[in-house]
C-alpha cells in the first residue's frame, strides 16, 4: 500500500479565526484519506482563548491540529517548532494561508524538502507588521510551486508581483451545500429568536476589522433607519474594531436599533431570520458569509470587491453597491421594496451557488493539485466526499 502523502495547512490566527478556519479544518475530512494525511498548525498569541474554539472545529472534523502560542512577532521560537513538526509529520506539502506562513514556508524549506501551495485569501496589512508581511510574502510567493487565488483580482496582484503563470490557479471559496440549506424559514427563524416578526432585519456577518467595512454598514444603516424606522441592524462578528464600531454606533444614535451578536459558532440560525445581507468590504477575496446567504435564500446588497461581482454574476444574483457610497441608500431601498425583484434574485442565486461554488467541487480541485505536484495519478478524485 501506498503510504498516504501529508499535507500541512498553516495559519496565523487570532481569536476564533474566520471564513479560510472553514475551509482549512473540513478539508482533511473531504480527501481521500488512503492517499493524503491532512494537518493543520496554527500559530497564535499566547493566552488567546479563541484558539480553543478552532481546536473544536478540528475535533468535528477530526482533522490534526497543532497550536503554536507565540510570545510576538518576532519569536523565533516558533520557526524551530515548525521545522520539527515538519520533520516529525514527514510534511510533503506545505499550505500556507496567510502573508506570515507565506514566509515562513520559503524558510523551512531550505532545511526540510517539501512543496509549497498558498492559498490568498484577499487580506488587508491593517498594521504595520501585517503590511511588512504582505510585502516580503509578495516575493516569497514567486518561488512556491502553486499559488491559488480565491478570486481574478489576486490572481492578477500575484502575476504582477512575479509569480508564474503557470503556477497559478483560480480557485473560488466554497461552502457545504447540505449545511448552507435552510432549516426554517424567516418567520419561524425570528420567533425562535425573540425578534419583532414586522422589522426588516439588516444583517452582517463578518470580522470587525477595516477591510470589512462594518463602519460602512453602520453609516448607511444610520441613513435608512431615518428613513424606515422599521428596520434593525444585526451584527454577527467580533474583531479589532469593535470598541471603534460601537462608540461610532453610540454617536450615530443608533444603540436601541442594533443588535449585537457577537462571535457566533453557527452563523447559520442567525442568518436565517435576516431580511437582506449588507456587505459592505472595503476590499475582499471571497466571503463565506456571501456564498452562505446565496444558499440561504437571503438577499444581498454587496460591494463589488474580490470575486463578489463574478460570484454575483455582475448584479443577477445580488445588488452591486456602486459608487462612492452616494447610491448606496437608493439601492438598498429598491432591493427591499421590490419582492419580486427579489425573489428573482434569490431563485438566481441559489442555482449559481449550486453550480459553481460547492465544497467538494472545489476539493476535487485542491486534489488535483496536489496529484499534479506530487505526480501522483489524479483518478482518486471520486473518492472525495463532504465533511460530515
Amino acid at each position: 500500500m501506498v503510504k498516504p502523502k501529508t499535507i500541512l495547512h498553516t495559519r496565523v490566527v487570532s481569536g476564533s479565526g474566520g471564513g479560510p478556519d472553514k475551509t482549512i479544518l473540513r478539508s482533511g475530512a473531504a480527501l481521500d484519506r488512503a492517499r493524503y494525511r491532512v494537518v493543520a498548525a496554527y500559530l497564535h498569541p499566547a493566552g488567546d482563548p479563541g484558539i480553543e474554539t478552532l481546536r473544536g472545529h478540528a475535533s468535528r472534523f477530526c482533522m490534526d491540529m497543532h497550536t503554536i502560542p507565540e510570545r510576538g512577532p518576532l519569536d523565533t521560537r516558533s520557526i524551530r517548532l515548525l521545522l520539527d513538526l515538519c520533520r516529525r509529520l514527514c510534511v510533503d506539502v506545505w499550505h500556507s494561508h496567510d502573508y506570515k506562513t507565506d514566509v515562513l514556508g520559503r524558510l523551512l524549506q531550505r532545511r526540510h524538502p517539501m512543496k509549497l501551495v498558498s492559498t490568498m485569501h484577499g487580506f488587508t496589512g491593517e498594521t504595520w507588521r501585517t503590511r511588512t508581511y504582505a510585502r516580503i510574502a509578495d516575493t516569497a510567493l514567486r518561488g512556491y510551486d502553486r499559488v491559488i487565488a480565491v478570486s481574478p483580482q489576486l490572481m492578477r496582484h500575484a502575476a504582477d508581483h512575479g509569480v508564474h503563470p503557470d503556477k497559478l490557479r483560480y480557485l473560488p471559496n466554497a461552502i457545504d451545500l447540505d449545511e448552507a440549506r435552510r432549516r426554517q424559514t424567516r418567520a419561524q427563524a425570528k420567533k425562535a429568536l425573540g425578534l419583532d416578526a414586522d422589522e426588516h432585519a439588516i444583517g452582517v456577518v463578518a470580522r470587525f476589522s477595516i477591510e470589512k467595512g462594518v463602519d460602512r454598514a453602520i453609516r448607511l444603516f444610520a441613513e435608512l433607519h431615518r428613513q424606515r424606522p422599521g428596520t434593525r441592524l444585526h451584527l454577527v462578528g467580533d474583531g479589532p474594531k469593535r470598541a471603534e464600531l460601537e462608540s461610532l454606533a453610540h454617536e450615530l444614535g443608533l444603540t436601541q436599533a442594533i443588535r449585537w451578536w457577537g462571535w457566533q459558532r453557527e452563523t447559520r440560525p442567525v442568518m436565517e431570520a435576516m431580511d437582506t445581507l449588507l456587505l459592505t468590504s472595503r476590499t475582499e477575496g471571497l466571503p463565506n458569509a456571501l456564498l452562505e446567504a446565496m444558499a440561504l435564500g437571503l438577499p444581498v446588497a454587496a460591494t463589488p470587491v474580490g470575486a463578489v461581482t463574478d460570484v454575483l454574476d455582475d448584479g443577477a444574483c445580488g445588488v452591486q453597491l456602486g459608487g462612492d457610497g452616494d447610491t448606496w441608500l437608493s439601492q438598498l431601498l429598491a432591493l427591499i421594496d421590490r419582492p419580486l425583484a427579489r425573489e428573482r434574485l434569490l431563485c438566481a442565486a441559489r442555482v449559481r451557488v449550486e453550480r459553481h461554488y460547492g465544497f467538494v467541487q472545489r476539493m476535487r480541485r485542491v486534489q488535483s493539485i496536489y496529484d499534479e505536484l506530487l505526480g501522483r495519478p489524479s483518478g482518486a478524485n471520486q473518492h472525495i466526499r463532504a465533511a460530515a
